[in-house]
């Protein structure tokens, strides 16, 4: 099969391999549509701990079931489908809790598994989902992250909020707190075109970082929504917080983050840190991006091309540049 695989820091090329082999429970499904994640970008870039080349990437998909493993129910070749990639044990006690996403020995299909920059990828036949559309589907996955994010941001009728990155987890999470009651969203990015496409999506207001300090937001804001995960980033989620507020944590870049520790405790503040999903959380996105209520009308965010065309992709994304929100990449 067709694959497109990281070999190297910058270097994505198309390749054969051997179509995965099903293991019981399993399915394989022929890849309809695999998205571009920012945590993708990292490792394409040689900054992800957690991949490693040569790799073949892409943990948001669609595809279409084409041959089912030993011992599948519930599912029928033809199904299109996108599925959970997080892969858990099932029996510690996050498995048993609901919390898989805090898994000791989770894996997950793109890093531990071959992923979906391919023709054909195998998952788990119980964590497959039947989807409308095979580029709305390949978008679930991201929006699974956004939806866990602001909800345990605990969003109230009313609440300022900033929202500090306009990848597409950001933008989702835009429109979230948007729909929670939300009163007004501050988007800040130094991305000319994705804050002009944070508009479509909610955003009251948007701004570089360097526009920050004149918003007067210093202990203003009641939530706000990392969505970068670099130390400057975390050190101004935790400034923005009035007294009781909430930030939440979901980019991942930086390990070591610097904040004023005294602050938190005199201020109650709380600082979260949202991975992942729940299996619920990823139901509720493949039922709201089905039922068309996940992204706006205004589609300029998002362009679709081949796989055999990802290595300028890629490149593309990884520009500071970068005109689209997300791409994904069809066979």
């Amino acid at each position: 099969m067709k694959t497109l695989t990281w070999t190297a820091p910058d270097v994505m090329t198309m390749q054969e391999a051997p179509e995965p082999e099903l293991q019981p429970g399993w399915v394989l499904l022929r890849v309809e549509g695999a998205a571009i994640c920012g945590s993708d970008i990292a490792g394409y870039l040689g900054h992800n701990e957690l991949r490693h080349p040569p790799l073949v990437m892409g943990h948001e998909f669609s595809g279409t079931v084409a041959r089912l493993g030993p011992g599948v129910e519930g599912i029928s070749v033809g199904d299109l489908v996108t599925a959970n990639p997080l892969v858990s044990c099932g029996q510690c006690r996050h498995c048993r809790q609901g919390n898989r996403q805090r898994c000791v020995s989770r894996r997950i299909i793109g890093i531990d598994f071959p992923g979906a920059f391919a023709e054909w990828v195998a998952v788990p036949a119980r964590q497959c989902y039947t989807i409308r559309d095979r580029v709305d589907g390949a978008m679930v996955e991201p929006y699974a992250c956004a939806l866990r994010a602001v909800g345990l941001a605990g969003v109230e009728i009313g609440d300022e909020a900033m929202v500090i990155g306009a990848g597409i987890i950001g933008l989702m999470a835009v429109r979230l707190l948007r729909t929670a009651g939300a009163s007004r969203v501050i988007v800040v990015d130094p991305n000319h075109h994705r804050l002009e496409q944070a508009q479509a999506w909610g955003a009251t207001e948007i701004v570089p970082p360097d526009a920050v300090a004149p918003l007067g937001i210093h202990q203003a804001l009641d939530r706000v929504i990392d969505a970068v995960g670099f130390a400057d980033t975390r050190s101004l989620s935790a400034q923005a917080l009035r007294r009781g507020g909430c930030a939440v944590w979901i980019g991942l870049h930086e390990n070591e983050s610097r904040i004023a520790g005294n602050a938190i405790v005199r201020d109650e503040v709380d600082i979260r840190g949202s991975f992942c999903y729940t299996d619920d959380e990823f139901r509720r996105a493949v039922d709201l991006v089905n039922a068309g209520q996940a992204f706006p009308a205004n589609r300029d965010w998002l362009d679709i091309r081949p796989m055999q065309t990802g290595d300028v992709a890629f490149a593309e994304q990884a520009s500071p540049t970068a005109r689209f929100a997300k791409i994904v990449l069809t066979i």
